[in-house]
């Protein structure tokens, strides 16, 4: 029974560490992809509430791009948000645009994420990570 409840353990360990990182596998993804433009600024700077410190923000942009390749991503952006378990921040449409935000939180991470999405030919994805 022990070692049933180990390898359970161990399963569960294991897959949450998998996909605790599906946004960081959109961006490797997407990065060198010619359609998009990716964005990476790693400055380290002071957050305004003090304790947490900017690690960096990655972007990617897809313009003017047809509406399966919007649908595609959008749809990808959204799993991987689900999956590594962000919670939904504010969500405002105007419209046919839509911009949402998320956020997780541990003890010495905290990342946020921003979804802008204009009628549907356009979608903006930014990642802010921040460490103490």
């Amino acid at each position: 029974m022990k070692k049933l409840f180990s390898i359970m353990l161990i399963t569960l360990a294991f897959s949450a560490a998998a996909s605790a990182q599906q946004v960081e596998k959109l961006f490797d993804k997407y990065m060198e992809d010619v359609r998009f433009q990716y964005i990476y600024d790693g400055s380290d700077i002071d957050k305004k509430e003090g304790k947490w410190i900017n690690k960096g923000q990655k972007m990617l942009t897809l313009s003017r791009a047809e509406t399966g390749l919007v649908k595609s991503f959008s749809d990808e952006v959204n799993a991987a948000i689900k999956t590594d378990g962000y919670k939904q921040t504010t969500f405002v449409r105007n419209g046919t645009n839509r911009v949402s935000n998320y956020e997780k939180e541990t003890v010495n991470k905290k990342d946020e994420l921003t979804v802008i999405q204009n009628n549907e030919t356009h979608i903006m994805f930014i990642w802010e990570s921040y460490s103490k």
